[in-house]
């Protein structure tokens, strides 16, 4: 049985991570403020098509609450399925796809950090439903 959402491809556009100095390493636990930016177009010419981006920006609450400060962002590109409902496509896409790609960005930002100065490091988990309560409608056009 296949899902209404196939993942195509996905790719990193971007990444930066920097070690802090001034992290607080006999800290029990990070406080870290993170934030979810995604975009979500539909290609004019294929409206099972779909693209999602996800930018991350994160870093410490608090001087020396995390040890890395950074951003990554990434895009999918997805295929929905003809029987999945149209006026649920959006929602789908934004929520489903945005916890699929963020999921492989928080292992790029592991790998990464696993051989950097304070060890592996994970994103923490983020509610996607909350943080896209607002979100608009998907874009028409574009490139995907």
């Amino acid at each position: 049985m296949t899902t209404p959402l196939q993942l195509d491809a996905y790719f990193i556009d971007h990444l930066e991570i920097e070690a802090l100095e001034d992290f607080d390493d006999v800290r029990e636990s990070s406080d870290l403020h993170i934030k979810i930016e995604p975009q979500h177009l539909v290609c004019e010419g294929d409206p099972l098509a779909h693209q999602l981006t996800l930018r991350v920006p994160f870093g410490p609450s608090e001087p020396g609450s995390a040890p890395y400060r950074g951003s990554i962002s990434g895009r999918a590109f997805f295929r929905v399925s003809e029987e999945l409902d149209s006026d649920q496509v959006a929602k789908y896409v934004l929520v489903n796809g945005a916890a699929i790609l963020f999921g492989l960005l928080r292992g790029q930002v592991s790998q990464i950090t696993a051989m950097s100065r304070w060890g592996t490091f994970l994103l923490p988990p983020v509610n996607l439903v909350e943080a896209f309560v607002d979100r608009e409608q998907p874009h028409a056009g574009g490139e995907q």
